[in-house]
């Protein structure tokens, strides 16, 4: 909770406030462990700001993972890291490491695809133009070795660390491996 004075005021500051309060509820409990007044709490503004500026916890999320999806491909093109076709291995393994960094963002899309499969038609939600924005996906051809390479890199975000622990595997092994199979996938 804030104090009154650092509250945030005006639309954009609670925007921001909002957006930012629910990227870290997701990161600590998922995207359905909380609901808008824990958001609100966490923002330090009344409940119903959130409904006035957002609509229902469901549009919060969506407007988050837009959000994040705007950041992360932000941050892929600021890197100059080349993301279509011909990617290094070495490259596609920095690649991981910048997407990596937002691990609430993950999380928040694999509950929205698992929720509402419908998010994952091409142009109808948010969670859809961060692919399209990192992978050139203008040759059809190339659509099942793009699509093979994006569920590789996210079962390496979501379950990464996880199936490593799980197996004893070193984890910098898996993402050296994940990094040559994708480039592999995208190579023409």
């Amino acid at each position: 909770m804030t104090d009154a004075a650092t509250k945030p005021r005006g639309r954009e500051q609670v925007r921001t406030a909002v957006l930012t309060a629910t990227s870290a509820l997701v990161a600590e409990r998922g995207p359905d462990g909380f609901s808008v007044r824990d958001i609100a709490a966490r923002a330090g503004v009344n409940h119903a700001l959130v409904h006035r500026h957002f609509g229902t916890k469901a549009d919060v999320l969506e407007q988050m993972l837009a959000a994040d999806a705007e950041v992360v491909v932000a941050a892929v093109v600021e890197s100059g890291l080349p993301t279509s076709g011909g990617a290094t291995p070495d490259v596609v393994a920095e690649l991981l490491d910048l997407l990596a960094e937002r691990p609430s963002y993950w999380r928040t899309l694999v509950h929205a695809v698992l929720d509402s499969p419908e998010a994952a038609l091409p142009g109808t939600a948010s969670t859809t133009e961060l692919f399209s924005g990192l992978w050139d996906g203008d040759d059809p051809d190339r659509a099942v070795a793009t699509s093979a390479a994006g569920a590789s890199v996210l079962g390496w975000l979501i379950f990464g660390q996880f199936m490593s622990e799980a197996t004893g595997a070193d984890p910098a092994d898996v993402r050296r491996a994940v990094a040559e199979q994708v480039s592999g996938l995208l190579s023409p």
